[in-house]
């Protein structure tokens, strides 16, 4: 090929190209200025920023089911298991010690070799339709819905807030791998509640005593 045989310069089209290339770099700029304003305007890195978007939203979904006094549904959210009355009867009607005594294991939960204690697990996730039901039920059992009722209740002494009508996510932030949501209840502006959530189980828990977030003074 000669220099006389070299296609002509498309003037037209390096400028539609030009172009295109500015509008998928704006689209791509203003996509990502909204997940930064949905997840809460993080002070994080971007690969952290949907674990502050599903914290909030998750907050978001359990202090609506307590405020339309849906304790049930609540409770679920907290501990990630819609269907955790159905799994808790299940435990409770086939528990894993009795199933454990049916293989020929009475007594023996924890002197099983591994391989055989992580077969048995399973088995006895597939009998009680549930294989998560190890961190299920440990939850279930660390805090039991009857507490739940407790703290979350309206007419609970336990419960400092009263009935709970309305919330609002004052701040979110880092914790640990987590984040942790401080929240104002009934339209207070002091003492915000600080929840904290999980994202490798999706569940929320109190966040410990002594550890908040600063909202100022």
């Amino acid at each position: 090929m000669t220099l006389l045989d070299a296609p002509k310069f498309d003037a037209a089209r390096e400028r539609r190209k030009a172009l295109i290339l500015r509008i998928s770099a704006a689209a791509l700029l203003v996509l990502f200025v909204a997940w930064w304003l949905v997840a809460g305007r993080p002070i994080d890195w971007p690969w952290n920023w949907n674990h502050y978007l599903f914290g909030r939203a998750k907050v978001n979904a359990f202090l609506t089911a307590v405020e339309a006094n849906d304790l049930a549904k609540a409770y679920g959210i907290w501990v990630n298991d819609k269907d955790w009355q159905q799994h808790l009867s299940a435990f409770n009607a086939n528990p894993y010690d009795r199933f454990l005594a049916s293989k020929g294991y009475a007594g023996k939960a924890d002197s099983l070799d591994k391989n055989l204690a992580k077969r048995l697990a399973r088995e006895y996730g597939e009998a009680v339709h549930d294989k998560d039901w190890q961190r299920q039920q440990t939850e279930l059992n660390t805090y039991p819905f009857s507490r739940f009722q407790d703290d979350w209740s309206s007419t609970s002494p336990d419960n400092e807030y009263g009935a709970i009508k309305s919330h609002r996510i004052a701040l979110a932030g880092r914790y640990g791998n987590g984040v942790l949501v401080a929240i104002f209840i009934n339209g207070r502006k002091s003492d915000a509640l600080d929840l904290a959530y999980d994202p490798s189980s999706g569940q929320l828990s109190f966040a410990p005593p002594g550890v908040n977030l600063y909202l100022g003074p």
